[in-house]
């Protein structure tokens, strides 16, 4: 078998294969009958280089895996995630920064680490990217060939300096903010989506009963503490996403099985409730919180 680096990777040569070299050498020199017993000195001697070796071969193994994505952990997987141009956000685990790095479960690759990179910057709390292959504007008014940064917080300079590291000249960017950027004394205009914050007033009627096991339903506080999560934790509505019935419903419904949502009504704030839904453009992104929701048994 062979050890250390090979094409399937690195093969580690762990403790009794030493040994057994170790030993096999030892009857090549002394002959078929030297004693190698654990307590004979030669056999204490074995076991002394033998277990060095192994300590060798561990620490061969974790310099060969520190250059690996799905081996690396802490600094050293950051070190990886400079060759792709990617900062760890804070607070991110290893686990989901590994994913970012190797683009796990991402079909539009250039995007993602566009993505990363913007939501790495001091002050962004938000971002979402968009590219329009087409030849035509999309439904979005998304020009052709061009891509839009949807964001929200972060510096201007450096969320120009980054878009301009990911998105190469003569591909488009679309918005309602230009950034001015100079690099190397070349300038060029970048295009962003400030999106408007537009909260939102929420009032939902629900009909709750105890779950199969018997255990008693939400209460309404903890029905809008529920629904507050889930719009505005990892994947909260997108820019130009309208409020709907269904987003409500799948928001409380996928959260609390024996909750139905009976009726959605909602508005732009303070506006009085009406039926939804609640359109949204382009430009805006609404903002939910629990404070502006309420729960309605029936």
């Amino acid at each position: 078998m062979a050890f250390g680096v090979t094409p399937a990777g690195f093969a580690r040569k762990r403790l009794p294969e030493i040994l057994a070299e170790l030993e096999e050498a030892m009857r090549l020199v002394f002959g078929p009958g030297v004693i190698q017993t654990p307590e004979s000195p030669l056999g204490q001697l074995n076991g002394l280089f033998a277990d060095l070796s192994a300590t060798h071969w561990e620490i061969d193994e974790e310099v060969y895996n520190a250059l690996d994505p799905d081996q690396a952990e802490g600094v050293n997987l950051d070190r990886i995630a400079k060759l792709r141009l990617l900062t760890r956000a804070p607070g991110e685990s290893d686990i989901d920064f590994r994913n970012a790095i190797t683009n796990a479960g991402r079909a539009r690759i250039d995007m993602s680490d566009l993505t990363q990179a913007l939501s790495a910057i001091d002050g962004v709390t938000w971002v979402q990217t968009y590219v329009n292959d087409g030849d035509a504007a999309d439904a979005d008014g998304i020009s052709a060939h061009s891509v839009a940064v949807a964001i929200i917080g972060g510096d201007d300079d450096e969320i120009a300096k980054t878009v301009r590291a990911y998105v190469v000249p003569g591909i488009g960017t679309y918005g309602n903010t230009i950034l001015e950027t100079t690099i190397e004394g070349f300038c060029r205009s970048i295009k962003i989506v400030r999106p408007t914050i537009v909260n939102v007033t929420i009032e939902v009627e629900v009909q709750a009963q105890a779950d199969r096991n018997g255990c008693p339903p939400p209460s309404a506080l903890a029905i809008a503490a529920g629904l507050d999560e889930a719009l505005t934790g990892a994947t909260p509505p997108r820019n130009g996403e309208d409020l709907t019935e269904f987003l409500i419903r799948q928001a409380v419904e996928s959260r609390y099985p024996n909750v139905q949502v009976v009726d959605v009504k909602a508005s732009r704030s303070p506006a009085a409730v009406a039926p939804v839904p609640i359109a949204f453009n382009f430009f805006e992104i609404m903002a939910i919180s629990a404070d502006r929701i309420t729960i309605i048994p029936v």
